[in-house]
C-alpha cells in the first residue's frame, strides 16, 4: 500500500504564503530594540562604536543606496491603482487579486498602504499570481460600494472573481 500525499489546493498555498507575509510584516512593524539589554563584556561600547563608525562610512560609500521613501514609493507603484473603468476587468481576469481599500484621510490606511506595498513587492520576487491592488473609496464610492468595502482601510481577496470573507480579528 502506498501513501500518496493529498494535493494542496492553489487556495491553500495562497492563503498560507499571505499569511506567512503579513505575519513577518506585523512582527518587523511592532518589533522594537529591546533597550533592557546590557553587557558586561569589557570593551563592548568601543566595538559598538567602531561598528557604528564602518556603517556609517558604508552610507557615505553607496550614494545609489536608496533611502526607505524611495524603497516604499518604488514598492508602491507595483500595486495597481484600480478605478471605475476596469475594476471589474482586472478582478475577473486573474486569479488572485488581493485590494486594499482605502481612504486618503484615514490614518490606519496611510499605516497599512506601505505593508501592503512591502507584501506586493515581495509577493512578486517570489513569482506569484497575486495582483495586488488599491482603490480609492473615497474617489471611487460607486465602485468600492459594488465592491462591499464599508469602511477604510479594507482588505479583500478575490479568488477567481469571487470575494472570499475574512471573519478573523485585527490587532493594531
Amino acid at each position: 500500500m502506498s501513501l500518496i500525499p493529498k494535493p494542496i489546493s492553489k487556495v491553500s498555498t495562497f492563503t498560507f504564503i499571505l499569511l506567512i507575509l503579513l505575519s513577518f510584516t506585523i512582527i518587523i512593524a511592532y518589533s522594537s530594540p529591546d533597550s533592557n539589554v546590557e553587557s558586561n563584556e569589557p570593551g563592548f561600547d568601543s566595538d559598538l562604536d567602531q561598528l557604528l563608525a564602518v556603517d556609517e562610512q558604508l552610507q557615505e560609500d553607496r550614494p545609489e543606496q536608496q533611502s526607505e521613501a524611495e524603497t516604499v514609493s518604488k514598492a508602491q507603484r507595483i500595486v495597481l491603482e484600480l478605478n471605475g473603468d476596469y475594476t471589474k476587468r482586472v478582478i475577473d481576469g486573474n486569479e488572485f487579486v488581493m485590494v486594499l481599500g482605502y481612504a486618503p484621510w484615514c490614518a490606519r490606511s496611510a499605516e497599512l498602504m506601505p505593508r501592503f506595498a512591502e507584501a506586493a513587492t515581495a509577493l512578486k520576487e517570489i513569482g506569484s499570481s497575486v495582483l495586488m491592488a488599491k482603490i480609492d473609496g473615497d474617489r471611487y464610492s460607486k465602485i468600492a460600494s459594488e465592491l462591499e468595502i464599508k469602511g477604510f482601510p479594507t482588505l479583500l481577496l478575490f479568488v477567481n472573481g469571487t470575494s472570499l470573507t475574512y471573519n478573523g480579528g485585527s490587532s493594531a
